[in-house]
């Protein structure tokens, strides 16, 4: 239903209430002129003959300034009022006539107002694009904080692992599985320096680097890319390894890799050693990893010398300071160790004892001095029959005695054997033209096992060793338990 206000459609001369009102005024004028002219006698009378031309005079009147004002102001104002309720008009066109100024105050105002709007929707779309932008600002701080949140978590776990241990065995095999693999480099190598061989050697290694059976991946300082960066302290990053005529692919074996990044390992200002990324496709590492492998290279580079270390000072605290062969209290432990072993893969074990015949005699007769030397010429010999797997160690006074994994009764028969024939070769001069020599009493026992009686080995090996001694130096007696 249309407004009441609404008269678009009305015929075209009552669409505006005010011609209505107009042409009413007009025909009240017109009657009331007729009835004044009826009054006073109608056309007859010389009255009314003047208020009937009058009468006729106001039709005629009415008639014409109907059509002036219909053409001047009632459709003027009209379009004026469609254009100001016409949505997207900016401005009215000026009508000419008695609106001109009428419409030239409406334009202008209304060009005023649209700017104004347009100035105030400018405004609300430049605030809302800085909410919008701060927005995304804000979105994007917070995945940053969370980034370096979850890399601090991610160093501080792998921090708490790389510290939690002082055993360099351990620590070498917890790298792998538990510190790279959570940072998702699972293709890596850290070469540590050696300085019995004065190069750098692989020691710990994941993702295929190099064979296990063949010898460990060795540079010399200065050698390839890492032996620089090992040299010089600084990282490399080379996103194509292809483009690099020093890298060495691992001696030719990891003819794969096309990414590389290694990094120093240095602690307390000292290179020892190198840590390297590798990769089977280019441009694999964004440069971001750099700083994050370097600061792991320290956390690393800290564990693996406090690991050397306390494996140093553990071996001081395992090791004979005379002989340099393992300490009574150090041997039981390692005895049980083997023991238990020998019972989980199902392979035999043997221990050897030996005492020195007439070792008092050699002291009481050319003092302690020449004794000690006596018992590292022993220790030599024993050294000389050792495997990498075998443990010896000074049991006693004069006293040494061998773990050795494996060997059964008839290899460990053997090894007694040469060991007594070895000692008893040894010649030591004290004095112009006074040499000394001696020989060991030898007690051996070999286990299977399954043997009841393995935890009885040592004792075993120690009652045969006095056995022996008892019968005439040198001998050597075994069992089989």
């Amino acid at each position: 239903m249309a407004k009441a206000s609404d008269t678009r459609g009305l015929p075209a001369p009552f669409r505006s209430g005010w011609r209505a009102v107009f042409a009413l005024a007009w025909c009240a004028l017109i009657a009331l002129t007729l009835a004044a002219s009826v009054v006073l006698g109608g056309p007859a009378t010389g009255g009314g003959a003047f208020l009937a031309a009058a009468a006729a005079g106001e039709v005629a009147l009415g008639l014409a300034s109907s059509i002036l004002l219909e053409r001047t102001v009632f459709r003027p104002l009209e379009r004026l009022r469609d254009a100001v309720g016409s949505a997207g008009v900016d401005s009215v066109a000026v009508e000419p006539g008695p609106l001109a100024p009428l419409t030239e105050a409406i334009s202008a105002r209304m060009e005023r107002s649209v700017t104004t709007l347009r100035e105030a929707v400018r405004d609300r779309e430049e605030r809302l694009a800085q909410v919008e932008r701060l927005r995304s600002a804000l979105e994007e701080t917070r995945g940053s904080l969370e980034s370096s949140v979850q890399y601090l978590r991610t160093i501080a776990e792998v921090s708490t692992i790389i510290t939690g241990t002082l055993d360099p065995d351990e620590l070498y095999r917890l790298i792998p599985g538990r510190v790279m693999r959570k940072l998702g480099l699972n293709d890596f190598c850290i070469m540590l320096y050696s300085r019995e061989t004065q190069r750098l050697v692989a020691r710990a290694y994941s993702g295929g680097v190099v064979d296990p059976a063949a010898p460990p991946f060795s540079l010399a300082p200065g050698e390839g890319i890492a032996g620089k960066v090992f040299v010089t302290g600084e990282p490399a990053w080379v996103p194509d390894v292809k483009a690099s005529p020093e890298f060495r692919y691992y001696d030719g074996n990891r003819r794969d890799i096309r990414s590389f990044l290694c990094v120093p390992l240095a602690s307390k200002g000292k290179s020892i050693g190198v840590l390297m990324l590798n990769h089977t496709e280019p441009n694999a590492f964004e440069p971001e990893l750099l700083p994050t492998m370097r600061v792991l290279a320290n956390y690393l580079a800290i564990a693996i010398e406090n690991a050397d270390l306390f494996g140093f000072v553990k071996s001081l605290a395992e090791k004979d300071s005379l002989t340099l062969l393992y300490n009574h209290g150090a041997f039981h432990e390692k005895l049980g160790i083997e023991l238990e072993r020998s019972n989980r893969y199902n392979r035999p074990v043997s221990v050897i004892m030996l005492d020195l015949d007439g070792f008092k005699e050699i002291n009481d007769r050319y003092g302690h001095v020449v004794g000690d030397r006596v018992l590292v010429l022993v220790a030599g010999v024993l050294g000389a029959h050792l495997r990498k797997t075998d443990i010896a160690a000074r049991y006693g006074g004069d006293e040494l005695a061998d773990i050795r994994p494996g060997p059964a009764l008839p290899a460990a028969a053997v090894i007694a054997g040469r060991s007594a024939e070895g000692i008893s070769g040894v010649r030591m001069e004290v004095a112009p033209e006074s040499v000394v020599s001696f020989t060991a009493s030898i007690g051996y026992a070999a286990c299977a096992p399954d043997s009841q009686d393995r935890g009885q080995i040592l004792a075993i090996a120690d009652r045969l060793m006095y056995e022996s001694k008892r019968r005439g130096y040198g001998g050597v007696l075994g069992r089989q338990i």
